[in-house]
């Protein structure tokens, strides 16, 4: 039957294939070695370069009907000439070499497709010239040799590649996703046709980044000519991030000819593909216009030679627009150099133009030399913040809104752009800038700067301000002054000098600090130390850490690391106060303060109101009343990192003269009379001269007593004073400490507590004489406690013998002529009656006429004459340069 004989000729078929296929298989296994051996033994004959293989295996069924030569894990280090160095050039995962099976019958093994998988691909010319990709040697051998490549086809997936250029500062970085290269490699003359996609990681010039992490694909026929040793592009078609581009070009052994060109681009496209990052945001607001776009690549096909790169572009009717700003008629166009013409790598923009807030700014721009570059440009037109801070920003800002109306030459350089902005060389720079109604935020920041309006005048080495009118939160202040030594000051070749005024309506200082509770604390230095120079306060109202000063007038010079006060004065408490301050830097955040101030009339009860009673709550503004004449010299340091103010190391003398004071219901006071109730003073002293002595000491009046305080490692020392008073005259001494640990000394008559005794001829004067009561009160100033004092009291006993001593010594001489020619013993004289004075010397004062309304009106005047004549001659100077 018919099936009978197709099983037939199925079984001998099946038989055949069966028996080819054990033949080829046992082949295999009986030529494998021997193939192994020829496959290294050949690469050899062509590397120049040791070459790691982990594995090999020869194969057939996995790439029927072809034979499968495999290396896998193959490594190549670079070499460099003789020196080898530990970097990879090459490595791949696995390398398929296929050939013809029938081949084994013959003399030859042709090698006509080539399979490469995850490989590294690291190409590199060092600045004298030497490769690490001269893989291959040349062979003189003629030997005719069981290996020949006759490739078809060679494809390559997931492969990274990167091309360094030391010499030309080249730089390109890639990863293809599948490379199928077509053509007959073996021919002279043939077609290669490419496809690929990939990951352009970089594309960079010198310091340009050209291109950066953008995909794309490529579709190429080139025309490859192995006689006369050039290939040309015949067709491309290359889209990076779907922007199509048009590719021509030749290259011959000595010679290479590119260029690549785009024709009306969408902008949005263009910026989403550019490598400013600052660009990105034209697409997101979908800005609208042409972009044409031309980049020519010429010159010699030499290691060490960088071809020259001229590019041209314009955007024509452009647009961008967003909530808040809008810029229209947006014309602009611009050429980029790397130099290898001229020497001069460059970027020029010979138009920018463009419209907003119904103005035209108008503007040119030529940037030479990137690694610092120099700007050289004019600008002249209206420019709005808020587009500034969307299209370039956010320059740490959350918000920034407002105009400038800038007109202007420059010509400026970027000496160090990415570690020191202020590292700034002026070469010539006239601009007037005119501000109005900005605004400004900073990020985690609550407080909002505002500036209503202001002009500045720069002329290179001068800049003066005008009316500037600033504003954060609820403080506000109005700068004029000139500013000298600008270009010396930016490049760090000299000091900035400073001559200003600055008046305020209301000038909070706590606005001024962060309100960022997450910034980090750096120890880092606070005053300048590269600014000279003065400026003239006029402060109506300064609040501080809830305390209020107002009227205050002063000049503040700069020094190294240090602001000083020749002469300040103010109202605090409704005291007027005076005097000079000097403040020292002199480690990083760690200040000196040094100042010298005086009052004749501090009032006592604003004074503790004002000042939160001092932190404690013995004597308050309820308690106290009467006014003193302070003259105050206090030296002490803070740390502002720790945030602490280090009492323990002030050092201060207060001389100080109170008039009309008293003293009411101070606790501490009836604290005595308690301890003279509940003692044995009740035994001696009646208890309603006790209780009338209370009432008295609960409301003490003074009329005057003077003394000088002073305060060191943290204790204030009071010398021994006498205080005269309704309750009783008393000597008083002792110390107290920031920590509020008291320990006072007190002496008094007794009879002052007994109260005055009366007879029948009248009143019994006290002659000052009579026992006197020793109290010492120490403990804390919350929780004092009471002893006598018996230490005190034979001091005051022995000062008293010695007065004795020297009383009738000056008795006997003045009366009966005794020691006459001792010039130790003083004459006895009546004691006058002695009336307090205090006088304090403060100095005539020089520089108050600094603050007169008239002498701030000329001065004004004659800046405002200066800054007239600068304006004139940027005027008169333009300058004749222009971009092409």
């Amino acid at each position: 039957m018919n099936w009978r004989k197709a099983f037939k000729i199925f079984k001998w078929v099946a038989g055949i294939v069966v028996s080819l296929m054990l033949l080829i298989s046992a082949l295999l296994l009986v030529f494998k070695d021997d193939i192994k051996s020829y496959a290294l033994e050949e690469a050899n004959k062509y590397l120049n370069k040791r070459v790691h293989i982990g594995f090999i295996d020869v194969g057939i069924w996995k790439s029927f009907p072809d034979l499968t030569l495999s290396f896998d894990d193959v490594l190549v280090y670079s070499k460099f000439d003789s020196i080898q160095t530990s970097d990879t050039a090459i490595f791949a995962k696995k390398i398929d070499l296929r050939l013809n099976p029938l081949d084994f019958f013959g003399s030859k093994l042709d090698v006509h497709r080539i399979d490469i998988e995850q490989a590294k691909l690291n190409l590199k010319i060092l600045k004298n010239g030497s490769v690490n990709y001269d893989f291959l040697k040349p062979s003189e051998d003629n030997t005719v040799t069981p290996f020949e490549f006759n490739l078809k086809k060679i494809n390559l997936k997931t492969t990274d590649f990167t091309y360094q250029n030391e010499s030309t500062e080249q730089f390109y970085s890639a990863f293809f996703n599948t490379l199928e290269f077509q053509g007959s490699f073996n021919e002279k003359q043939f077609i290669l046709n490419a496809q690929t996609q990939f990951d352009i990681k970089s594309i960079q010039s010198k310091s340009v980044r050209l291109i950066e992490n953008k995909k794309a694909k490529c579709d190429i026929s080139i025309q490859m000519d192995q006689i006369n040793d050039v290939f040309e592009i015949i067709s491309a078609d290359l889209t990076i991030n779907k922007l199509p581009f048009l590719i021509k070009g030749k290259v011959s052994s000595k010679t290479l000819d590119f260029y690549i060109g785009a024709k009306n681009l969408d902008l949005a496209d263009v910026a989403k593909n550019f490598t400013l990052e600052e660009l990105n945001v034209v697409d997101e607001i979908n800005g609208q216009g042409k972009v044409n776009f031309e980049l020519f690549i010429k010159g010699s096909n030499e290691k060490t030679a960088s071809p020259a790169i001229n590019a041209t572009f314009d955007v024509k009717n452009g647009s961008l627009a967003d909530q808040g700003f809008s810029l229209s008629q947006i014309n602009l166009e611009g050429k980029y150099s790397n130099g290898v013409i001229d020497g001069k790598e460059q970027l020029s923009l010979s138009t920018l133009e463009f419209y907003t807030l119904n103005e035209k700014f108008t503007g040119n721009l030529l940037v030479a030399d990137f690694d610092k570059p120099r700007l050289t440009g004019k600008a002249d037109g209206l420019l709005d913040l808020k587009a500034i801070h969307r299209l370039f920003g956010p320059f740490s800002l959350q918000e920034l809104s407002g105009s400038i109306a800038l007109k202007g030459d420059f010509d400026l350089r970027l000496n160090n752009p990415k570690t020191n902005q202020k590292d700034i060389t002026i070469y010539d720079l006239r601009a007037t800038l005119d501000l109005q109604n900005i605004s400004a935020q900073f990020i985690d920041d609550q407080r909002k700067l505002n500036i209503s309006n202001g002009a500045i005048t720069i002329r290179n080495q001068y800049a003066g301000i005008t009316d500037l009118a600033l504003s954060l939160d609820n403080s506000s202040l109005v700068l004029d002054g000139q500013f000298n030594n600008l270009a010396d000051y930016f490049k760090g070749a000299g000091n900035l000098s400073v001559d200003a005024n600055v008046t305020s309506e209301a000038l909070n200082l706590d606005d001024l600090s962060t309100t960022n509770v997450e910034e980090v604390k750096t120890k880092s230095w606070i005053l300048p130390n590269d600014i000279d120079g003065k400026i003239i306060l006029s402060l109506n109202k300064v609040q501080y850490s809830g305390h209020q000063y107002t009227d205050i007038k002063g000049r503040m010079d700069f020094g190294r690391r240090q602001l000083s006060f020749p002469l300040i004065e103010g109202i605090s408490a409704t005291s007027k106060i005076n005097g000079n301050l000097k403040i020292t830097e002199e480690q990083p955040m760690y200040l000196v303060v040094e100042t010298s101030l005086s009052s004749d009339a501090v009032n006592f009860k604003p004074l503790f109101e004002e000042w939160n009673n001092f932190d404690q709550t013995v004597i308050t503004s309820e308690n106290i009343r009467g006014r003193a004449a302070i003259q105050l010299n206090l030296k002490g340091p803070f740390d502002i990192y720790e945030e602490k103010i280090l009492k323990e190391e002030f050092d201060v003398s207060a001389r100080l003269k109170i008039t009309d004071g008293a003293l009411i219901n101070v606790l501490p006071f009836k604290e005595i009379t308690k301890s003279l109730k509940a003692s044995g003073g009740k035994l001696v002293i009646a208890r309603s001269k006790i209780d009338e002595f209370e009432k008295r000491l609960l409301n003490l009046q003074f009329d005057s007593f003077e003394n000088e305080f002073t305060v060191k490692n943290g204790i204030i020392t009071i010398p021994k004073m006498t205080i005269n008073s309704n309750a009783l005259d008393v000597n008083l001494s002792g110390t107290h400490s920031f920590d509020n640990d008291i320990d006072y000394s007190f002496d008094f008559r007794f009879r002052e507590i007994k109260g005055s005794e009366s007879s029948e001829f009248g009143d019994v004067l006290d002659d000052g004489t009579g026992f006197r009561i020793f109290l010492r009160m120490f403990g804390t100033i919350d929780e004092p406690k009471f002893s006598w004092d018996k230490e005190a009291k034979k001091v005051v006993k022995e000062e008293q013998r010695e007065q004795a001593k020297d009383d009738l010594k000056s008795a006997l001489k003045t009366g009966f002529g005794f020691n006459k020619k001792d010039s130790t013993i003083q004459d006895l004289k009546a004691k006058d009656k002695q009336e307090e004075k205090i006088i304090m010397d403060f100095g005539k004062d020089t520089i108050q006429d600094e603050f007169s309304p008239e002498t701030k009106k000329k001065k004004k005047n004659a800046l405002q004459r200066k800054i007239d004549a600068w304006k004139k001659e940027n005027e008169e100077e333009k300058s004749t340069f222009e971009i092409e």
